[in-house]
Order: structure tokens, then C-alpha cells, then sequence
């Protein structure tokens, strides 16, 4: 694989394999993150998802954050039920929307880089991983996450800007607007603002919307 595009797949493959239904690569958050979206790199998560994490203004006091930057060099397993009380109102509609998306655990790698650390979390509906289990997926994930650095800074040697008009439908789209409202908005056609994206997925080195708008935040190119 030459590109983070091309690794992907393989990442959400591993993780299939272990049992987990999402993967996401992402900085690892330090003790000043207030926002996870703009920490993503990649993810199979849905935006709004994260959008309900940010606007409920979790991270800065996630246990999983705190307890993961204690103990950077191994990997750390959570269970929902353990993590979210059904009576915390601030974190009931990421709990509720993680239930119906059958998330119940998920474990975090942390890896070292250049830039600090990266972070590749699991998330799925599974027992526990034995300690062999998640001894085998950290070393996979670090794996991953070398080589997904290395691809990363290829990449961003060659990277190109969106134009102005794929930064407007990009922007819309990290605003949960559908191609249609989109369009109507801006007074495009669907096809049109499809066609934008693609570009902008394209120029970015992407593999869908989400991680489109996730990396156009991570870049500043939108707020």
C-alpha cells in the first residue's frame, strides 16, 4: 500500500478480525484536548457521533483520556456499562447512541510519533480481549500506526488545497448537510456538490465524508 487510503482497509480488516466493529486513528488528546474531531486522522465512526461527544464536552473529562495518559505504553480496555452511568446526563446520548451502534468496549493503543503519540481505538461488541488478544492487536496497531505515519507525511509533502468551492460543501458536510440540502443551499446540483467531494475526498487522500471532514478540521482548512 502507498498511501493512507490504501492502508486503511487493511487497519479495518485487522479490526474485523478481533471482533470490533469501528477503527480510528487519532492524536493521541493530552491533558489541554477539549475536542476529539479535530484529533482525528482517520475513523469508520459516523461524524455526528463525534459531533454529540464534542458538543456535550466530554474529553476534557474522559477517564479513559486520564487514565490512558498515565500509562501511554499499554494498551487500555473499557466496558461501556462501566464507563458511562445511564444517570450522567451530559454523556447519556453518547452512551444511547453508542448502545444502538453496538459499541459496549473498546480498547485504546497508544504509539509513538514524531509528533507526539497517536492513538488507534477499537470499538466493538465483544468480550474482553485475553491478555494474549490484546498483546497480538497492540503490536498490529503500532504496526499500523508507523506505517500510517509514514504514509501520512508522504502525503502531506504533495498536498494540495481545495478550492473554494470544495471547501464550501466540505464545511456543509461537517455540518451533517445531506448532497441534496447541500445543493439547495448553495444552489448546486446534487451531482455537482457529489462532485466536489469526490475532488476534495480525492485531494486529501480519503476514503469517504467522514474522514474528509475530520482531516479538513485537523488541517484548519475548516473550523
Amino acid at each position: 500500500m502507498k498511501t493512507a487510503d490504501g492502508l486503511f482497509p487493511v487497519v479495518k480488516r485487522m479490526a474485523t478480525a478481533f471482533g470490533f466493529r469501528h477503527v480510528t486513528f487519532l492524536d493521541f488528546p493530552d491533558s489541554g484536548s477539549e475536542k476529539i474531531v479535530p484529533l482525528v486522522h482517520m475513523t469508520t465512526l459516523p461524524i455526528p457521533l463525534l459531533n454529540v461527544y464534542d458538543a456535550a464536552g466530554l474529553l476534557p473529562t474522559s477517564p479513559i483520556a486520564a487514565t490512558a495518559r498515565k500509562r501511554p505504553a499499554a494498551p487500555l480496555q473499557w466496558q461501556l456499562q462501566e464507563l458511562i452511568d445511564p444517570s450522567d446526563e451530559a454523556r447519556a446520548p453518547v452512551r444511547k447512541r453508542m448502545e444502538r451502534m453496538r459499541m459496549s468496549m473498546g480498547i485504546i493503543c497508544s504509539v509513538p510519533s514524531p509528533q507526539g503519540r497517536l492513538a488507534v481505538l477499537f470499538l466493538g461488541d465483544r468480550r474482553p480481549l485475553t491478555t494474549e488478544e490484546e498483546r497480538d492487536l497492540a503490536v498490529l496497531a503500532e504496526r499500523a500506526a508507523n506505517r500510517f505515519e509514514e504514509l501520512s507525511n508522504e502525503s502531506s509533502r504533495s498536498h494540495t488545497l481545495l478550492s473554494a468551492r470544495e471547501l464550501e460543501v466540505v464545511r456543509w458536510s461537517a455540518e451533517g448537510k445531506t448532497s441534496s440540502e447541500i445543493g439547495c443551499i448553495i444552489g448546486l446540483s446534487d451531482h455537482t456538490v457529489n462532485a466536489y467531494l469526490a475532488n476534495a475526498i480525492r485531494k486529501l487522500d480519503c476514503v469517504n465524508r467522514t474522514q474528509l471532514v475530520a482531516k479538513a478540521i485537523r488541517l484548519k482548512l475548516i473550523d
